[in-house]
């Protein structure tokens, strides 16, 4: 599971490393600049591709948990037992 707290803190730490990397591999600030909003980019899409798959599992998880409708169901949508009446 994702915690947004975690992945920011990883996004600027990671940002922060290849900013400065760049900066003394290419001495131009620009460039460094360029290539750590590249990074953040690139972060922000992932971000929601894996958000996104979290949030389709879950919900293929849920519809695939579909009643038994061979089972009585009471109103309040609990299933009946032996003890309890369907009837109000």
């Amino acid at each position: 599971m994702m915690f947004f707290p975690r992945l920011l803190i990883g996004m600027f730490a990671t940002s922060t490393v290849v900013a400065t990397w760049t900066y003394l591999a290419t001495d131009s600030f620009w460039k460094s600049l360029a290539w750590t909003l590249l990074i953040f980019i690139i972060f922000q899409v992932a971000y929601f591709l894996f958000s996104f798959a979290l949030f389709d599992k879950l919900w293929l998880k849920r519809t695939e948990e579909i009643p038994n409708p061979a089972e009585p169901t009471c109103r309040d949508g609990g299933v009946s037992s032996e003890g309890r009446s369907m009837t109000l």
